[in-house]
């Protein structure tokens, strides 16, 4: 038969296309199968890298379940007082002076209440615009807002660097507000239900980056330049130790300071303000407004501080100490100063961080002034007072 005839054969044409359907129809399949096998193979490195934290190998500060915020102090502090079944009497906060400084179960025994009346919800560099924009909103949108939001100040607190501000941003570009907050990152409906699909796999992935920046690179440095150590005061610790002891946190969400024991306790830093640096004082006073409207009354600790960062720091911390109180006592906003003696170093790591030992020794030497506020018909309380 010619082959102009095989070709206009509708027998033969028939013949080719189901070749042809068949060919597609098998690299479909194979497409298939590699997907399946793909995301298998994901999955396993998923449960791996889980496991691996689990067992504290690696990120040992991190919970690498937990969908995470900017921190991963805020996160698992955040998933510990969403395990509690009420709202907590008290929350303190502030920044890392209140996370290492405040012990709840000291307060707790002191009081002979039980330690779920308390909770430390420090924030490592919180400023004012991030007590504002970040925390006191999110207290709110939780369902667990506490009868008093204690705040414990420090001059850093109320200065709110611009440093504060960035702090501000990346807490809003985490993935665990973008995903409490689905209109936020202002995407389209397709792209929230695909990054709600995906969040698991995409914190996972944000993880990973933590890998790399954290232990992996860090890691390369000490092998090839040497760099393998930290320096604070006249201590050094591995950058992994750090992250080991830093990852520590009670269930109460206090976090012992991670040097504790290995510095002289004094201020040996160079000054990290001075008489040019001013108190926020707009912000303090909307931050006061703010926490009353969600029915919330705010208290305020003074956090103690070594002789030492008082000397460093003179020509400013007075000023700073003198607004705050005008603007409490303007506000009717409790103020409380503990009467303690913190002269003894050992109480601190570098003259503002708390040790263990100043830890249980600030949270013993407030509880007393914190009993007023367990009475269920306690409104505002003049706690007010100086050492």
């Amino acid at each position: 038969m010619p082959i102009e005839a095989v070709k206009e054969n509708p027998q033969w044409e028939g013949a080719s296309q189901i070749q042809e359907a068949m060919a597609i129809s098998g690299f479909s399949l194979r497409l298939v199968v590699w997907l399946i096998l793909a995301a298998a193979g994901i999955k396993v490195l998923d449960m791996a890298f889980i496991e691996l934290n689990a067992r504290k190998v690696i990120l040992p500060h991190f919970n690498v379940q937990l969908i995470p915020y900017h921190d991963p102090r805020v996160t698992s502090r955040n998933a510990s007082l969403l395990s509690y079944q009420s709202p907590p009497r008290l929350i303190f906060t502030g920044d890392s002076r209140v996370k290492n400084g405040v012990n709840p179960e000291i307060i707790a025994q002191k009081l002979g209440v039980p330690a779920e009346t308390f909770f430390n919800f420090g924030t490592g560099s919180q400023g004012l615009s991030f007590a504002r924009e970040a925390l006191v909103p999110h207290l709110a949108e939780i369902g667990l807002r506490p009868a008093y939001l204690v705040f414990g100040v420090t001059p850093d607190w109320l200065l709110n660097r611009e440093s504060i501000r960035r702090l501000v941003d990346r807490y809003k570009n985490s993935w665990a507000y973008r995903m409490s907050h689905p209109n936020s990152s202002g995407g389209d409906r397709v792209e929230t239900w695909l990054s709600f699909l995906l969040a698991r796999h995409l914190a996972l992935y944000r993880y990973r980056a933590d890998l790399l920046n954290e232990e992996i690179i860090p890691a390369l440095k000490c092998w090839f330049w040497g760099k393998c150590f930290v320096s604070l005061d006249s201590s050094r610790m591995r950058m992994r130790e750090i992250k080991m002891r830093d990852g520590v946190q009670t269930r109460y969400g206090w976090s012992p300071q991670a040097w504790d024991g290995k510095t002289s306790g004094a201020f040996k830093s160079k000054a990290r303000f001075d008489q040019s640096s001013s108190v926020d004082r707009e912000n303090l006073i909307g931050l006061i407004h703010q926490v009353r409207q969600i029915g919330i009354t705010p208290v305020f600790i003074r956090m103690p501080l070594h002789p030492s960062f008082w000397e460093a720091h003179k020509t400013a911390m007075p000023n700073i100490v003198a607004v705050l109180e005008r603007v409490a006592k303007q506000e009717g906003a409790d103020l409380i100063v503990p009467r303690g003696d913190y002269t003894n170093p050992e109480l601190f790591v570098d003259g503002h961080h708390l040790s263990h030992r100043g830890a249980a020794y600030f949270s013993a030497d407030i509880a007393p002034d914190l009993a007023p506020y367990l009475k269920q018909n306690a409104s505002t309380i003049t706690a007010t007072r100086q050492p």
